[in-house]
């Protein structure tokens, strides 16, 4: 199907239709993904017909665009790491997941946010391009060089990199298992006190998988 050209509105009522569109994309978009996601699904949930996300997004592929790019807020980021390297590896952790998981405290459309990031990264929706990863890429990167110089190493190996990318996994699921988190254990992201709990109980998992691969190289174990 051959995408029609997109409409910004300019009139009051446009607008709110235009917004209305997006508010019901993003948690069907978040919870379900761009391919399982109907555009029937969304008209319905905001009270629209059809022909209205072809005249303000072109089409289903512009539309999930316009979810990434319009809203995503500005609390929703990953951490930086940059400066990190002169502080304690624990510091460094607990920051790392207090910061990544902040969106968690924050509720919709936040949390919505971050789940659709993550949702993307894990099952591309091939409407985007590859811009949409690049703080993650930035993040993996920062961990893994800071990984290498506390391991004592001049570069990354093979085993750093499954090291960064199994830290950085500790905290996915919180985001894109969030409805099997909420159902089987609620306890866990209840309030911003069991957030911060969470964070810190995470970077006490990051430590001693540190640990481990430290003394798996001092013991001269190979891969």
């Amino acid at each position: 199907m051959t995408a029609t050209s997109a409409h910004q509105p300019t009139r009051a009522d446009g607008i709110l239709a235009r917004r209305r569109l997006l508010e019901a994309a993003l948690p069907l978009f978040a919870a379900k993904g761009y391919q399982q996601t109907s555009t029937r699904e969304i008209a319905d949930a905001a009270g629209a017909n059809l022909a209205a996300i072809n005249y303000y997004f072109g089409d289903k592929a512009g539309l999930y665009r316009a979810v990434f790019s319009e809203s995503l807020c500005a609390d929703a980021k990953v951490p930086p790491l940059d400066a990190a390297a002169e502080l304690p590896l624990e510091i460094v952790l607990a920051g790392f997941f207090l910061d990544f998981l902040i969106p968690l405290k924050n509720g919709a459309p936040v949390d919505l946010v971050m789940r659709l990031h993550f949702r993307e990264l894990l099952d591309p929706s091939g409407v985007l391009g590859q811009e949409h990863d690049a703080k993650l890429a930035a993040l993996y990167t920062g961990l893994a060089g800071l990984l290498a110089q506390h391991l004592g190493l001049a570069d990354m190996d093979a085993d750093i990199q499954r090291l960064a990318h199994s830290i950085i996994g500790l905290a996915l699921p919180y985001y894109v298992a969030r409805d099997l988190i909420d159902r089987v254990s609620p306890a866990l992201l209840a309030d911003a006190t069991a957030v911060d709990t969470l964070a810190d109980r995470l970077a006490g998992y990051a430590l001693a998988m540190i640990t481990n691969e430290q003394q798996r190289r001092q013991a001269g174990s190979t891969p």
